[in-house]
């Protein structure tokens, strides 16, 4: 198939849209994903680098402030992993316990890092809603430097903030890890003159990690960080690293990736730092162990609530859930209803939330339209997190629940072909989509109006011109041959996922 866009058809075209490929350069980097098509570095990210060389050369103290999670840890260790590389020096870093200091910048962790005589704080997929804390710390006669991905609120703190939702350094949907892989990539060149490809090769364990985080955050794979997750799985095959090397050696890496997400305390942090392969085994035994723990533990939440899911409400209230597994059940809720859904819960005397939402329902407008009784919220359009003021649950549960249940869901296709263009030449195209995933997944199309056939064992598409084998049918034929078919396309088989029937 050609692969220049302003030749490709128009049903072609409306599939790649939905994957935000829209002219000759998004194609580009979408069919061919490597480091050489990653965006430049804008105006903001270079002059966050240029602050941060300043600072090194005055000899002050930085801190990188991270976050509990595999997005956050694999962030700080990219960032704590560039300082010792580019500049053969050790920074300080520090991951708060959200139990305790909740989300972003706290002012005692604050504290912690002036006592430690801290002159620059560098946030990790944290603090852009951080803004009476960064007005603490500058206090305490501290800067700061925020690089994160979530969403942004109508006001910032008064910072240098790296984010993708504010900035054009790159991809919007970029994790927080694949923000600091950015970081990373133009602190590399404006220092040392050296190319991704050159220093990626030199220091693997950087991608590597951003291509973890990426994985786990669930963000689109898509744009840069289709970027990031083909080449970043190079990496970590390249890596000596007993960690990478380890999970290399797995038959399936991104499966076996998962269980990391269970470390949340200290375990993740102490896998990415085992200097033996058998400590490297060790450690990830025990998060597979506490991965499984922790999914037997949702799976039981998730049972205890069903009735009230089954009953049409959307907002759960369980005051005693470990806020360690309630984004877990959040999402458990969000996959059994098909719809956007908040659990609320209590750690010690704050009253906190979790939100999860299928793709195409923003949960922070639902937020915002709440906001007075809420403390602080904050995260993504289909995941976030929010303390809700005490004794407002059910002023809460009433106000939300009205507009989560507005969501609509839709019986998508990507877009309409006619039976002839599905060809050879569509199927490498779609080989070359891979991998599939978070916005990206296997195609799915709709060929209007065709005669649906049985030969013997085998299934068939044809209008008269053109006859199309079926490799897979999930439906049963159809009391009539004339139907519209949704087909789905993936690693060469041509799958019959649905049909309607065309009364004739």
């Amino acid at each position: 198939m050609n692969t220049e866009y302003k030749y490709l058809s128009k049903g072609i075209k409306t599939l790649l849209k939905k994957r935000e490929v829209t002219n000759q350069k998004t194609l580009e980097r979408f069919l061919f994903p490597t480091f050489e098509n990653l965006r430049p570095a804008d105006g903001t990210l270079k002059a966050a680098v240029e602050k941060v060389q300043d600072f090194i050369k005055k000899r002050k103290k930085i801190l990188i402030w991270g976050d509990q999670d595999v997005d956050g840890i694999t962030s700080t260790l990219i960032m704590t992993t560039l300082f010792r590389k580019a500049f053969d020096i050790e920074v300080h870093h520090y991951i708060p316990n959200r139990g305790e200091e909740g989300y972003g910048l706290s002012r005692s962790g604050i504290d912690r890092a002036h006592k430690k005589g801290i002159d620059l704080i560098i946030t990790v997929d944290s603090g852009t809603s951080s803004i009476m804390e960064v007005e603490y710390l500058k206090k305490k006669g501290m800067d700061v430097i925020i690089t994160d991905h979530h969403e942004l609120k109508e006001k910032l703190p008064r910072a240098t903030i790296v984010n993708p939702k504010l900035n054009s350094f790159g991809y919007k949907y970029l994790s927080g890890a694949g923000v600091a892989f950015k970081f990373a990539d133009c602190m590399f060149l404006d220092y040392a003159g050296k190319t991704t490809d050159e220093w990626s090769a030199e220091t693997p364990e950087i991608p590597a990690l951003a291509f973890i985080g990426t994985l786990i955050d669930k963000v689109p794979i898509l744009d840069e960080n289709r970027i990031i997750f083909i080449e970043g799985l190079k990496c970590l095959n390249k890596s000596e690293k007993p960690p990478f090397s380890f999970l290399s050696a797995k038959t399936n890496v991104l499966k076996a990736i998962i269980p990391i997400s269970a470390g949340k305390e200290n375990l993740t942090w102490e896998f990415f730092s085992a200097r033996t392969a058998d400590e490297a085994e060790n450690i990830y035994a025990l998060l597979k162990s506490k991965n499984l723990s922790w999914s037997k533990r949702a799976r039981g939440e998730f049972s205890s609530i069903k009735n009230e899911l089954n009953e049409g409400h959307l907002v759960i209230f369980k005051s005693d859930l470990d806020y360690k597994i309630a984004g877990g059940v959040a999402g458990r809720i969000k996959d059994y209803c098909k719809k956007p859904v908040f659990i609320i819960y209590s750690v010690d005397s704050k009253i906190r939330g979790e939100g999860r939402s299928p793709e195409g329902f923003d949960l922070l407008s639902v937020l915002n339209e709440v906001k007075d009784l809420l403390i602080d919220y904050g995260g993504h359009k289909c995941a976030c997190g929010f303390e809700l003021k005490k004794g407002k649950e059910e002023e809460f549960k009433e106000r939300t629940e009205v507009l989560l249940k507005k969501y609509k869901a839709k019986n998508t296709y990507d877009s309409k072909l006619n039976l002839s263009e599905v060809t050879e030449d569509l199927k490498n195209l779609i080989n070359k989509m891979e991998p599939f995933g978070n916005c990206n997944p296997p195609p799915v199309f709709q060929i209007d109006n065709v005669n649906y056939e049985k030969e013997g064992e085998e299934f068939f598409l044809s209008n008269g011109k053109t006859k199309l084998k079926l490799t897979g049918v999930r439906e049963m034929p159809p009391p009539s041959k004339k139907v519209n078919a949704y087909l789905e396309i993936k690693g060469g088989e041509i799958t019959l996922k649905r049909w309607e029937w065309i009364k004739e």
